[in-house]
């Protein structure tokens, strides 16, 4: 059973804060200091909307868990004058509280006595808060305590003659002050100190509200972490913390420690591997994950909004907390095997984050981009960004992973739109920053697991570094949550320290087990594992050989019979035996069989082309081709194998031969064939065969890491009775489970009785005969001279193809020696003769002759 950790519970809260747009939006007060008296200014507070009305709203319902993304996708679009019906101000997930109720939070927030309130204000704020039931009596009452008061003269002058903050309502009455905590450090400067009071109090109420719609116990939690975007400290250690722990503490959350996580927008998912790690290795059993909102964000596009005559949108501070907590076999889980990061050489342009935060964690873990049911990126409100010119991000997120997809050949590019439509959601996060970033969907996405409406998802982080001004580095991570199945739908067990048993839940599909030897990984045991789960999954059984005596477990499990094929990373074959090879071509995602990619067919080149066809064909044919074409790459001894091949058949071997998808066809291959897999079986040396693999199967990742493909394939050799199937050092998850699959298919395809008839037909049609002949057959013998003299130089504008590079200045002298003058040289195509056109016929004519053309 797997003991991947997690998501319990989640909460949402959104506090409405219009008068704090003004005050603390940073798009008003920088307009404040640059143009004081601006038209926008004058117009902004003609655009708040009530409280009745964002409790009404729609995304702000779909926040707290009161409708869902679908009801919101399909309200017409725009949405900020469409009305919820029957919308309250408490959901599933949350709540939405007022701006009273958020003030009186951040007063029982402070434990420095920095928060000061109007008396009768005072008394009104607890009241309200009573009924919430958020805090003890004990907090409740500091709200009303003399030292937490003072007269509408004192704070006018705190405000006027200390540097404080006022609190406001209605937009112009001072109800409160926030002072500064030092006099002289700007790190605690009142309005320093209003923002990271807003950030706790936030992420106070999330909390409260995280154990209150769970039925958990505060107590019971052991570590939380914050990823807000706020920082707090003194001159000293100006982003020292610790957020966590002091909204933790206000929150009642007597047993937890804690710290802090930045990252930006991306930091939400940064935290949440975190806490999957922690829980994972066991050192904690009950982690949070929350982050409170950020007054700078508040009418951030308010300038666009009053422009085009809406309401400013961005007038809550928004919070949420998350736990994840040890495997409950109910609730899903996060899959700490399956992540994608955005590395430092990664680089920036969309396709690659893409490629790096969605398509290389689902490659690895042997997954499709249609695997995924739903992707979480940054969900913002388009109501929101559309009017300021953004877009609407998470569908141009959903666009990118299409684009990506298509890419890939998994999709068409005429399923773009039904992908979006499928995969993706309409956005409802408000633009907070961090807060949209992927985690609004996990409490949805906790009730689709246990709905079982949902199987799979991804939540997808990302960040811009460059804010901060000491790198321009893009930044994100991507994490995979699925269904908790139980008992898991793969299980092992531990026979010994070296060695792990796979198998299918159930009874094997195929009745198949293949060991894999793992000795040489540069991606390690972790890797492996997750690698027989995918081949477990797909109802093959197989036992991981580990430690230094790997492979001669791997032999004793072939020798008894317990295991039928082997994956390793290397093997002693002998002299007739090389490995077929099969990849998926990137044009149109077609398999092809890759003949050879390592070992020795035969000790003559020509020779071991030939077997090497042969050995492709019984690959093929065993891993259910039943008529592969067969390719020849245009390389040195490419025409004299095609050449014995086309007498085989001639002779009754049955084999079809491959046309290039190039102009002038022909069996010969070129590099397009390579990409388009125009054929099934591609004849080539053990070198370019080594090279092809490497290349087809790690182009996406850059070269270290293996991702596509079924490895290097089966020792194939007349006679060799052993099934032992080859994978790099770098071969990841995805390849290694393609191997195991690939020997699956072998072995149920009877891959033995394949080979034998195979080679007997070869040997019917002459085989023998023909490889013997060789050298002789290459071309007529050239008379031994001590100088062969070059006739006298002509224009040479025609070229004959079709000669070996071997014998390309043997076929040059056996023109001259006949009286015509000709050059060597090399074309698009391979090697060339250059002749005069005058002649073109009769040098084809002697060198046909002399066995160097047919």
């Amino acid at each position: 059973m797997n003991n991947f950790p997690v998501i319990k519970g989640s909460s949402y809260v959104l506090a409405f804060t219009p008068d704090m747009i003004m005050h603390s939006g940073t798009t008003q007060t920088t307009e404040k200091v640059v143009n004081p008296d601006s038209e926008y200014l004058r117009e902004l507070p003609k655009h708040y909307r009530t409280y009745e009305e964002v409790v009404s709203y729609i995304p702000n319902q779909v926040y707290i868990g009161n409708a869902t993304y679908d009801d919101l996708g399909n309200t017409p679009f725009p949405f900020y004058d469409k009305k919820w019906e029957n919308a309250k101000s408490d959901g599933a997930f949350g709540s939405i509280v007022d701006e009273e109720e958020f003030y009186g939070t951040m007063h029982i927030s402070d434990v420095f006595e920095l928060v000061l309130f109007e008396p009768e204000f005072a008394k009104r704020v607890k009241e309200k808060l009573e009924k919430r039931k958020f805090f003890t009596e004990a907090q409740l009452e500091k709200l009303i305590a003399d030292k937490s008061t003072a007269s509408r003269e004192e704070l006018e002058r705190l405000v006027n003659e200390e540097h404080a903050e006022g609190l406001y309502i209605n937009l112009t009455e001072l109800v409160g002050v926030i002072k500064r905590a030092h006099d002289v450090d700007v790190n605690l400067s009142a309005h320093v100190m209003l923002e990271n009071l807003v950030a706790k109090a936030s992420n106070v109420i999330a909390l409260i509200e995280l154990v209150k719609k769970n039925n958990i116990k505060p107590e019971d939690i052991d570590y939380v972490i914050d990823c807000c975007e706020e920082a707090c400290g003194d001159m000293n250690q100006r982003g020292g913390g610790n957020f966590a722990k002091a909204s933790a503490e206000t929150a009642g959350y007597t047993n937890a420690t804690g710290s802090d996580i930045r990252g930006f927008c991306a930091g939400p998912a940064h935290a949440m591997i975190h806490a999957a790690s922690l829980v994972h290795s066991g050192t904690f059993k009950n982690v949070v994950v929350s982050g409170g909102g950020c007054t700078a964000k508040l009418g951030m596009n308010g300038k666009d909004h009053v422009k085009k005559g809406l309401p400013v949108l961005e007038d809550c501070v928004a919070s949420f907390a998350i736990l994840v907590s040890e495997n409950d076999g109910i609730h899903p889980v996060i899959r700490t095997d399956i992540v994608g990061s955005h590395k430092i050489g990664t680089g920036s342009a969309p396709q690659m984050v893409i490629t790096a935060l969605v398509g290389e964690p689902l490659t690895r873990a042997g997954l499709k981009f249609t695997d995924i049911d739903k992707y979480a990126p940054e969900l913002q409100n388009p109501d929101i960004t559309k009017p300021a010119g953004a877009g609407d991000v998470p569908e141009a997120n959903y666009k990118m992973i299409a684009a990506l997809a298509v890419m890939k050949k998994e999709i068409e590019r005429s399923q773009i739109a039904d992908f979006v439509k499928k995969h993706g959601m309409t956005g409802w996060a408000p633009t907070q920053g961090h807060i949209p970033s992927g985690v609004p969907y996990l409490g949805h996405l906790i009730k689709e697991c246990l709905d079982k409406k949902t199987k799979r998802a991804m939540i997808v982080g990302k960040g811009s570094l460059f804010l901060g001004r000491l790198t321009n580095l893009f930044d994100g991570v991507s994490f995979i949550v699925e269904a908790n199945e139980g008992s898991g739908s793969v299980e092992h067990d531990i026979e010994s320290s070296n060695e792990t048993v796979f198998k299918a839940k159930g009874t094997s599909t195929k009745g198949i087990n293949v060991a894999y030897a793992l000795e040489g990984s540069e991606h390690g045991s972790q890797e492996a594992r997750l690698a027989l789960k995918i081949a477990a999954s797909k109802g093959i059984d197989t036992v991981l050989c580990d430690g230094a005596d790997a492979h001669s477990q791997m032999e004793k499990l072939l020798g008894s019979g317990e295991a039928q094929a082997a994956v390793t990373m290397h093997y002693p074959f002998p002299i007739g035996v090389s490995t077929v090879g099969k990849v998926i071509t990137p044009a149109k995602g077609k398999p092809m069989y890759i003949a050879n990619t390592t070992g020795t067919s035969d000790t003559d080149r020509v020779a071991a082309l030939v077997k090497n066809a042969i050995a492709g064909i019984i690959a093929a044919k065993a891993d259910g081709v039943e008529r592969p074409t067969v390719g020849i790459a245009n390389i040195d001894g490419a025409r004299a194998c095609a050449k014995i091949l086309r007498t085989l058949k001639d002779n009754g071997y049955d084999i079809e031969f491959a046309d290039s998808a190039r102009a002038d066809g022909g069996v010969e291959m070129r590099g397009n064939d390579l990409l388009m897999g125009s054929c099934d079986v591609m004849v080539m040396d053990a070198l370019t065969g080594n090279l092809m693999m490497k290349l087809f199967s790690s182009y996406t990742t850059g070269g270290q890491y293996e991702s596509v493909g079924y490895g290097y394939g089966p020792g194939i050799g007349e006679g060799y009775d052993k099934l032992i199937m080859i994978v790099s050092r770098a071969s990841g998850a995805p390849v290694v489970a393609g191997a195991v699959e690939y020997a699956a298919n072998l072995i149920a395809n009877d891959w033995k009785a394949i080979a034998k008839a195979e080679y007997a037909a070869a040997h019917k049609a002459g085989l023998d005969a023909l490889l013997s002949e060789i050298s002789s057959a290459k071309k007529a013998d050239v008379e031994e001279e001590a100088e062969v003299v070059a006739p006298p130089k002509e224009v040479c504008t025609e070229a004959i193809a079709g000669i070996e590079v071997m014998d390309l200045e043997d076929a040059v002298k056996t023109l001259w020696k006949a009286g015509v003058y000709a050059e060597s040289g090399m074309g698009c195509t391979g090697p060339i003769i250059q002749i005069a056109p005058a002649r073109l016929e009769q040098s084809m004519d002697i060198l046909r002759k002399a066995g160097y053309i047919e």
